[in-house]
């Protein structure tokens, strides 16, 4: 079995501002694996990320592909988003770059963007 194109990495670390005890990235992960099908995960991965450094967005993922744009997402409520963030995922992965045009981004992503990097130089 190959691996998935599309990793989806979900900051696990960064704190809730209202209650320093929650994680929202931690329910974020959980409602991603419990939500992506099997045809899902053929073509997205969701993993785990110590930090992704936007600790004043506390639920945070980037979205990465090898030769791809990398999108950096946040303010996402990590129950209500995860079918948007889902539909984000497989946009991206249908993308020949990574960019996927404002007028097909799902509501979440599109008030969510963070940063776009480019893809790292080949060779």
């Amino acid at each position: 079995m190959s691996q998935p194109e599309t990793t989806v990495y979900v900051c696990t670390v960064c704190r809730a501002k209202d209650d320093p005890e929650v994680r929202p990235g931690h329910a974020l992960l959980e409602a991603l694996g419990a939500r992506l099908t099997a045809e899902d995960r053929a073509i997205v991965a969701a993993e785990p990320v110590e930090c992704l450094g936007v600790c004043s967005r506390p639920c945070t993922v980037a979205m990465a592909a090898r030769g791809k744009w990398t999108y950096v997402l946040g303010d996402f409520d990590n129950v209500a988003d995860v079918d948007d963030l889902i539909e984000a995922a497989r946009r991206y992965t249908a993308s020949e770059t990574g960019l996927v045009p404002k007028k097909d981004r799902p509501d979440a992503m599109r008030k969510g963007i963070i940063s776009r990097t480019p893809p790292a130089p080949k060779g």
